[in-house]
């Protein structure tokens, strides 16, 4: 039996076009924290906002997020996981899958729930600015 207060989605674009949409609202949140963080130099900005958009940094922030999501965000991000897009030759295939789950989960957001998006923003963001340490 599903939650009633667990947000539902309806009617949504394919999973390709909600992870073109969330690449930029990603992007947006992004330029948002590097300007907030009183960068103004280009290569500031440049350098703050590929170094948190690549795959590998936004697969580690759905990490971090995931036990906080609903079931059916997860199924959106499962959704996002399995088209078939391209990589560069340098991408990791799994990491750049999930990314692109990732993104497709801020697109369906940014359409039907901004303010659930908000919502993981608001837990995102002291993460992102302060991450923790990378294992090896």
């Amino acid at each position: 039996m599903s939650d009633p207060t667990e947000p539902v989605f309806h009617h949504l674009p394919h999973p390709r076009a909600l992870a073109f949409l969330g690449d930029a609202v990603f992007e947006l949140f992004l330029r948002e924290l590097a300007v907030g963080q009183g960068l103004s130099q280009s290569r500031d900005l440049h350098d703050f906002t590929t170094r948190h958009a690549k795959a590998s940094a936004q697969v580690a922030l759905f990490h971090h997020l995931k036990p906080l999501l609903t079931d059916a965000e997860l199924e959106l991000v499962r959704q996002g996981r399995n088209v078939g897009v391209g990589t560069g030759r340098r991408s990791d295939q799994a990491n750049h899958r999930q990314a692109t789950g990732f993104e497709t989960l801020l697109g369906a957001l940014a359409l039907q729930n901004p303010e659930r998006l908000t919502e993981l923003w608001g837990l995102a963001r002291p993460w992102v600015l302060n991450p923790p340490p990378v294992e090896r």
